[in-house]
């Protein structure tokens, strides 16, 4: 039988959350856990402004320290119209209790996103600690007067409203504002900072400077929730460095009533963050440590330095950069490219001996890959993904550049037959695949090679020709789901596996940017996912 908790006379299932912009940003995955992690019972949102924010570009986050991290997001988000649209279309247990974070510039912004969340939200949790904004967060925070007119604006609204604390700054005014202007609870803390992280002398995020998670901050996270406590009785969700039972039971002792877990999280598929939940129960329970052997410490964040071998030109916008040496990896995983100061962006691995990547110039970080020349250097870290475990006849399939995914399949496993579609010859790679597949089939949008169509027009003959026991599919999101419903007439849905165009900004679960529609992030529960899971 469930024991519930309660939280302002709402009944909910467990004493735990996942802080604000961790794992679960986007809905599809709040839903997920909202419905399949039953120790959980406080969901808190991404932080929610008034308008869409694209955040800071990549990097976004590095490892700072063993289980710390050091970030720079931006406040990202679709703003607060479109958040309600995508609450609207999720369902979520009466059990749980839905906590919206929400930021603005002044009381006025603040006020306009809660009455656009209001139908949606059992409470608000206020981000006045960001430490790495110019115009929210931290830099509200350090108003006290603002701060005492933002909170009484919202709790006007007539929901219970959380302020979520920053340590750099004076915790101890902050709470006393907050209980004159009729705060119910307090979140702490956010994170530390702003602080800045190196590699070989080039600052790593793109912001410069960013704010300290996990382990790094445990104990300043406990003394503040001590100081809190000794002036205020009001519900504290405890958060900052806390990954075992120890650690909870320690920010009890402090004074915590709820407990948030983020950073801890990092490099867990979703299996294994409902395992590491589970765990962490039993551990609070039986005073055990198996949610300690969840924890992920070989995260291949550190980055390499690798320099250009050779550069091939394909088309205008299409080319391989070969770089000098060779990375341990499967079939199907990805790597991060780094130019400091410049950006960076995932890739598939084209090729792994030596390192080849292959790029369509279509943005800023691109156009600047396509600068290097010989010579040049490249930081690449990871891999990330996972490899699908086939066997038999496998037919390839993929869209564009979407080709640079499936050539170490094709290497590693003998029976493949290959499907390669692009929009004309010259962007048409194929040449390398050939050589290590049974069969080849060719198909481009102008017919200068091949049959002329898009690979989904023959997808369907081709599938009866080669009678495969798997396909494994790279692309677009739209070619791949066309290719799903076609495979899927003829395949065990299990043996279908695609890999699909999403944003992937951090490559170790944390940002939650690659979210599918069903809730799980390509980055860490694929690359290359079952059709359940897209």
């Amino acid at each position: 039988m469930m024991k519930f908790y309660k939280l302002f006379g709402k009944k909910i299932s467990a004493p735990f959350t996942i802080p604000s912009g961790i794992v679960a940003t986007e809905v599809s995955v709040l839903e997920k856990i909202a419905n399949e992690v039953p120790e959980i019972g406080i969901l808190t949102t991404k932080s929610i402004g008034l308008k869409p924010r694209e955040g800071n570009k990549e990097p976004i986050i590095a490892q700072y320290l063993p289980l710390s991290f050091i970030n720079a997001v931006g406040l990202a988000n679709p703003g607060a119209e479109e958040f309600a649209k995508k609450l609207s279309r999720i369902t979520i247990p009466g059990y749980k209790f839905l906590l919206v974070s929400i930021f603005g510039k002044d009381e006025f912004e603040f006020e306009k996103v809660a009455k656009i969340l209001f139908d949606y939200a059992d409470g608000f949790e206020l981000n006045i600690s960001c430490p790495h904004s110019d115009k929210f967060g931290q830099t509200i925070g350090k108003d006290i007067e603002l701060v005492g007119r933002i909170i009484r604006t919202v709790v006007s609204l007539g929901k219970p409203v959380f302020v979520k604390l920053s340590p750099n700054l004076e915790v101890k005014e902050l709470v006393r504002q907050a209980v004159r202007a009729g705060a119910s609870g307090i979140t702490a803390i956010n994170t530390k900072g702003p602080e800045l992280h190196l590699h070989d002398s080039y600052p790593v995020l793109s912001n410069k400077v960013g704010g300290v998670s996990g382990k790094a901050i445990l104990e300043l996270g406990l003394k503040c929730v001590r100081e809190i406590r000794e002036i205020s009785d009001l519900p504290i969700i405890g958060c900052g460095g806390i990954s075992t039972a120890k650690d909870v039971a320690n920010y009890r002792e402090a004074g915590a009533n709820f407990f948030g877990i983020g950073s801890a999280l990092t490099g867990m598929d979703t299996a294994e963050i409902k395992e590491y939940f589970h765990q962490l129960s039993v551990d609070a329970t039986k005073g055990t440590n198996k949610a300690g052997q969840c924890l992920k410490k070989n995260l291949n964040m550190g980055y390499q330095k690798f320099r250009i071998e050779r550069k091939i030109l394909l088309a205008d916008d299409l080319f391989f950069l070969l770089l000098d040496k060779k990375i341990e990896t499967e079939p199907g995983q990805f790597v991060f490219s780094w130019l400091p100061a410049k950006g960076e962006k995932p890739f598939s691995i084209f090729d792994d001996d030596p390192l080849t990547l292959l790029i369509r110039q279509k943005g800023c970080f691109t156009k600047e890959l396509s600068k290097l020349k010989p010579g040049n250097t490249l930081y690449i870290r990871g891999p990330y993904g996972n490899s699908p475990k086939i066997n038999g006849r496998t037919l390839l399939v993929g869209g564009g550049t979407g080709v640079a995914g499936l050539y170490l399949f094709a290497r590693e496993h003998q029976e493949t037959i290959a499907f390669l579609g692009a929009k004309d010859k010259k962007h048409l790679v194929y040449d390398k695949l050939q050589p290590l597949c049974k069969k080849i089939y060719l198909s481009t949008e102008d017919g200068s090679m091949g049959q002329k169509g898009m690979v989904t027009d023959f997808l369907a003959e081709v599938i009866k020709d080669v009678q495969p026991n798997h396909c494994i599919n790279c692309g677009s999101m739209l070619m791949v789901e066309a290719a799903i419903r076609i495979e899927k007439q003829y395949l065990d849905p299990e043996k279908i596996y695609s890999s699909i165009e999403l944003l992937t900004k951090c490559g170790i679960g944390l940002c939650g940017s690659c979210a599918t529609s069903k809730g799980y992030r390509s980055c860490i529960d694929g690359t290359f996912l079952r059709q359940d899971q897209i």
